[in-house]
């Protein structure tokens, strides 16, 4: 089994995964693994001597649940998600920072208000201003989500998902990219088993 190293992202960089490629036991060169690309289905990538390395389903799979362990490792390590330790996680995107129901800091919540106007701002509810998804609701219309927070006071509050306008329901069900991945990695280590 091939030791991999989990690198967390930061300022200027994103997450990767290294691995040393051997032959005969002796030290070749160290791959260095994109998250991003591999998450986008890349399969092959440069090595430090110039040649690639086509990963197999079953590397593949292996780094997916590395990167999902200590992404669950980061995230656990903060129990109120703030803005600045989303940025501090080395997580690029917010949802790969937070879930529906985790509670954030103010700034998380001034940061969408901020960056796109909101769509609503109410006691209650406030609402990111461009739909996420468009999901169906229970007459079969197609509805556009808006990612949702509701303050529980004190400067917390709770992400609530990708809800309905005015609604604090999260209406996006699909599960997150990594575990996508994992599953098709695993369906492919099945099928070559077979």
């Amino acid at each position: 089994m091939t030791k991999y190293k989990y690198l967390r992202g930061g300022p200027g960089s994103h997450e990767t995964v290294e691995f040393d490629i051997t032959r005969s036991g002796r030290y070749i060169t160290t791959c260095v693994v994109s998250v991003p690309l591999l998450l986008d289905g890349i399969k092959s990538f440069p090595c430090g001597n110039g040649d690639d390395a086509k990963l197999t389903p079953e590397q593949r799979l292996e780094m997916f649940e590395l990167v999902q362990a200590e992404r669950k490792r980061i995230t656990d390590s903060y129990p109120v998600k703030t803005y600045e330790g989303w940025h501090k996680s080395g997580l690029r995107m917010f949802e790969e920072f937070c879930s529906p129901g985790d509670i954030v800091d103010e700034a998380m919540v001034e940061h969408f208000v901020n960056s796109v106007p909101p769509v609503l701002t109410l006691s209650f509810c406030t609402q990111g201003g461009e739909p996420y998804s468009h999901e169906t609701d229970e007459r079969g219309a197609s509805r556009p989500t808006f990612i949702t927070f509701h303050d529980l006071g004190g400067g917390r509050w709770q992400f609530d998902g990708y809800c309905f306008y005015k609604e604090n329901t999260n209406r996006y069900q699909r599960k997150p990219l990594i575990e996508r991945r994992i599953e098709e990695a695993r369906r492919e280590v099945e099928e070559r088993g077979n």
